[in-house]
């Protein structure tokens, strides 16, 4: 049994803590102070429900909001592919292009590369960076096995020669070359890829010029996601835009459409 000070000072603290959680719902963990929770007197017990039940309601809006924030980061997120898709689209109508001049790091060589170095081939441009927890592996392994199947369409000798993967960061603070390379060496993705880095500067005027839109979000300082569009880039040899792929694209209709474009520009060219 608690002494009668003891329990007078459990219950002015449960009081204390309900005063709170009803003052501010969206707390998160109040403040006990040094006093050990026990389980209150027989008089103290009978104000207990009162006290839990202002901390199931907490917990319950604790959840809330943190679903409400979910939910508006997937928005954000389909929000930003939106954009992307209407960008591209409106530039394979003959408006805004897509695609440009750049100046990048390759993370292999660690030398300056630029678009004119791709120039001849057929880029394909992904945009991502490597803290990513997901959504930038989910779609380098489904371009890798894109590629897969056109190796055996195509040839892979034919099709190395002809097209290039681009791995472009848009988290230039921490994709260092080095960062780049390790995480480009997982075994799901396709070895040809060609990791792209640089200053802040360099990786900003290449995300502009293929209008691939990005932010931080509001974590700490080193522990932080990039939020960014979820599109790929079939650019042609000129550098013109030839399509685009959505995160909902499966790697099967990636494969054919590039192999269409890959017939359709090398008959023209002949």
């Amino acid at each position: 049994m608690l002494r009668a000070g003891a329990a007078q000072r459990l219950q002015r603290s449960l009081r204390r803590i309900s005063a709170r959680f009803n003052r501010r719902p969206h707390s998160t963990k109040p403040e006990l102070g040094n006093e050990p929770l026990q389980k209150p007197a027989s008089s103290a017990s009978r104000r207990g429900p009162v006290t839990w039940r202002s901390l199931a309601v907490a917990t319950g809006v604790g959840i809330g909001v943190g679903f409400v924030y979910w939910q508006q980061k997937e928005r954000k997120a389909v929000e930003l592919e939106r954009q992307a898709a209407a960008q591209a689209s409106a530039a394979s109508a003959g408006k805004p292009a897509i695609g440009g001049p750049f100046r990048l790091v390759d993370a292999r060589t660690q030398r300056e590369v630029t678009d004119a170095d791709f120039r001849g081939r057929f880029p394909l441009i992904y945009f991502g960076f490597t803290h990513c927890p997901d959504v930038c592996p989910d779609e380098i392994t489904k371009i890798s096995k894109a590629l897969a199947l056109l190796d055996k369409r195509v040839g892979r000798d034919r099709l190395s020669a002809t097209l290039v993967p681009l791995f472009v960061s848009v988290d230039p603070e921490r994709d260092t070359p080095a960062a780049m390379n390790e995480f480009l060496s997982n075994e799901d993705f396709d070895g040809r890829f060609v990791g792209l880095t640089g200053s802040a500067e360099q990786c900003a005027a290449a995300a502009k010029a293929f209008r691939v839109y990005y932010m931080k979000t509001d974590e700490s300082e080193s522990d932080y996601l990039v939020d960014h569009s979820i599109i790929t880039y079939l650019m042609g040899p000129d550098g013109s835009l030839l399509d685009y792929f959505g995160k909902n694209v499966s790697a099967e209709e990636m494969a054919l459409r590039i192999e269409r474009h890959l017939q359709q520009v090398g008959s023209t060219a002949t």
